[in-house]
């Protein structure tokens, strides 16, 4: 049986020598905008804005981090902004949706705004949304889930130590269907 973890998801963190990966906070509002008015011209077709730093005002935000919170105690997903450790800035997303309750087994989603590409903020992000996967949560199983063409997503799954699992064929129902590939780590093995 999976043992039974206690979690207080507002109390969640971690950090690197760069990043901090963190719950946001109502207080987090400009810096977010800052983050959003930064961006530069759409980067291809995985390029979109995050939903928190894109809100358009301090009303919205609120609702959006509120809405996040919810979420994050019930226990159905847990949604971290990843935040520059010198100065605060909003550099990216990542999050834990719970596909199992009861099995502790999540996906990773990540997702950097488009003027930090390239700069390893990904790699370095989701290394610690694993680790806080699997440290702080108590997730037994952790998969990441990409389109087959999203070569930056599927570099980021193996740079983390995910394994290839395979293809799950038209496994989102839009466009004609959309193609996956999945990626997985487990706590048994992860160091």
């Amino acid at each position: 049986m999976p043992k039974k973890v206690k979690i207080n998801y507002q109390k969640t963190f971690i950090q690197s020598k760069r990043l901090v990966v963190r719950p946001y906070k109502l207080t987090d509002f400009k810096n977010c905008q800052s983050s959003h008015l930064g961006r530069l011209k759409n980067q291809g077709p995985y390029d979109e804005p995050i939903r928190s730093a894109s809100a358009v005002n301090y009303s919205e935000f609120k609702k959006t981090i509120e809405f996040f919170r919810r979420i994050g105690k019930m226990q159905v997903q847990y949604i971290f902004g990843v935040f520059d450790r010198k100065n605060g800035e909003l550099l990216g997303e990542v999050s834990l949706m719970v596909i199992n309750k009861q099995m502790r087994w999540a996906n990773l989603g990540y997702h950097i705004q488009n003027q930090y590409f390239k700069k390893g903020y990904a790699t370095e992000a989701c290394r610690l949304a694993l680790k806080l996967a699997f440290k702080e949560l108590g997730f037994h199983r952790v998969e990441a889930g990409t389109e087959l063409k999203n070569k930056a997503s599927k570099a980021v799954a193996k740079k983390i130590g995910m394994s290839y699992e395979g293809k799950r064929l038209k496994f989102f129902s839009h466009s004609g269907g959309v193609d996956m590939v999945f990626y997985g780590a487990n706590a048994m093995d992860y160091k």
